[in-house]
This record gives C-alpha cells, structure tokens and sequence, in this order.
C-alpha cells in the first residue's frame, strides 16, 4: 500500500492558482496566512517571510507550499519594511484583474503565481499538521525532475497569455506539484521535526504504517506491530514515538478517525455502526467517545455538518482562495 498516495486522497485537495504579481524593487508587503498557499515565482527573485521564521530567497522557477502560515511577506531586500498589500490594490480591483502590480522604479520585475490548495474536510487538520511550515521545490535543486521544470514552464505560459481555459489547466498543473513537493520532502526532515513524512523512509516504520493505514479496523497492539517488522516491542515504540512523534496506538486513533470521517463524507455514506466496525471499534458508543475527543465534535453532528455543508471548501484569506475575508 501506498501511504502517501492514500494520505493525498483523503487530503481532497483543489486548486485555485488565481492571481499573478508583477513586483519591481524596491517592494516589501505583508499577506494574511491562511492554510495551502502556494507561489511559484515565474521570473526574478525575492525574499519570503513566513511567521517568525528566517528569509528564504526564491528565485525564477521556485515553488513553494506554505501548509498552514499566520502571515506571509514577500520583499525584494531581507531589510526592508513591509505593508499591509491593501495599500496597494483593492479587493474589488483585484477580483476584477486578477493582478496586483507595483513598480519600485529601482529594480529588475519579478512575477510570481500564488493562489492555494484547498483542503476540503476539516479531518485534514490531523495531517496537516505534521508538514514544515515552509516546503520549498528549489528550481536548482537536485530534486526537481525534468517534468518539474516543464510544468512550471508551462504555468508561466499560461498566465501570460490569458487565455480560455487557462485558469483550469493551470489548476490541475499545481495539483500535480502538490504531490510532489509532498513526495520530495519525505526523506528531508531533521531529527527535530519528527512527522509521519519522515517516517516513511524508515524501512521498519514506514513498513507499520503501510499495515496500520491498509488495515485500520485490525485490533492491533503495540507487541502486533512491532513482531510484523521484526523489532522488539520497547525499540519499535521508541523508534515510532522518534520519527512520528507520537505513540503507534495514537496515530493509529487519529488514523482511525480520519478514515472514520471520511466515511462519513461518501457517496454512499455508511451506517454509523458499520463505520465504528470498518475502524476498530466493537460499538457505537465507544467509536462516539473517541472521535469526539480526536475531532471536537460528535460523529453524529459531524455528518449533519458535511451533509449541509459538504460542497463548500475551507478558504482562505490573504493570498490564498478568496482575498481579504470575501
């Protein structure tokens, strides 16, 4: 089984690369966060703030994926002071152009894409949040492929000449970079970031997860996990708890939980107590109890929620799905 195609499915995402900058120096302007914001710079180069951590210079051909940032700031020098970039544009104008434009008068332009990946269920939460703040697919680096460079090539293009269609093919384009800056990062974590991203390169680890995601419903124990990859029970639960960061049976409960929930979003969504069976749990009240304290609300209102509202996306604000609230 592949965990990481079966975490992108569940994640559901959308895409809605809608905007294009065109920047000159000198230029410092501060955007609202919100969560899967993603830029990829087309031309010229800049420096991106993201919350409190340190600058990172992009380059033409960069893409970036931010997960879940408070705020986020683009610059053309690490010194200068920022704006809020409603000064510059506003929000009707913007949805009329799509474009937000400013010339320093001092320096070469630098255009860059931005828009964002909408996570369409609130279980996302629970996967998001083991990614670094910043991933970053530098148009250097030895990771990026050859394909990589052409889909960016072919996004640049398709914002230059605005044509019909363009804004879908450009959608599905950022899809694909989505996996993989995921699929690129799994092995790059430090020791002082542990995720389930960087467990999966673990041969033994990952090995536990692909069991425990194919088979979510398995009674499974700590001692069970640990003898299918071959380890003794106290070295695979500190190893797990190392590069995960959580213990085998709780990621196995957020596991559990997501795919509880999921169920519950189907096509065909199933009996509550076919799902409870399907994840592990021989009763319904004892399913409720739990994805109450893993999700903050009951499955029972947690489905009426999705069946009122399951068409509409979580959005964002800033640079992202819907700017400035609206």
């Amino acid at each position: 089984m592949d965990v990481l195609a079966d975490i992108m499915s569940l994640l559901r995402t959308s895409t809605h690369l809608y905007g294009k900058l065109d920047l000159s120096a000198p230029f410092g302007f501060k955007f609202p966060g919100e969560k899967g914001i993603c830029i990829i710079v087309l031309r010229g180069s800049c420096f991106l703030g993201v919350d409190k951590e340190s600058l990172v210079p992009l380059v033409g051909g960069d893409f970036v994926l931010l997960p879940a940032p408070k705020f986020y700031s683009l610059r053309s020098s690490p010194k200068l002071p920022l704006r809020p970039v409603e000064q510059i544009t506003s929000e009707k104008e913007f949805h009329r152009t799509r474009l937000i434009s400013f010339d320093g008068g001092e320096g070469p332009p630098t255009t860059l894409v931005a828009g964002c990946f909408t996570f369409s269920s609130p279980e996302s939460e629970l996967l998001v949040k083991h990614l670094p703040p910043i991933i970053h697919l530098q148009a250097s680096g030895n990771r990026a492929t050859p394909w990589f460079h052409s889909t960016l090539q072919f996004i640049a293009a398709e914002a230059a000449q605005n044509l019909p269609g363009g804004t879908a093919i450009v959608d599905r384009l950022a899809e694909v970079l989505f996996v993989l800056a995921m699929r690129t990062r799994t092995d790059s974590f430090s020791s002082a970031n542990p995720s389930w991203l960087r467990a999966l390169t673990d041969p033994q680890i990952g090995e536990a997860l692909r069991q425990m995601h194919a088979e979510p419903g398995r009674p499974w124990t700590v001692s069970d996990l640990a003898r299918t990859v071959s380890m003794s029970r106290s070295s695979f639960a500190d190893r797990f708890r190392e590069l995960v960061g959580e213990t085998p049976l709780g990621h196995l409960t957020q596991w559990r939980m997501v795919r509880a929930a999921n169920m519950m979003c189907s096509n065909r969504p199933m009996k509550m107590a076919a799902i409870a069976s399907a994840v592990g749990y021989e009763s319904e009240s004892s399913f409720g109890k739990v994805f109450r304290r893993v999700m903050g609300i009951s499955p029972g209102k947690y489905r009426l929620t999705k069946q009122i509202d399951q068409s509409t996306p979580i959005q964002g604000t800033g640079l992202s799905c819907e700017p400035w609230g609206s």
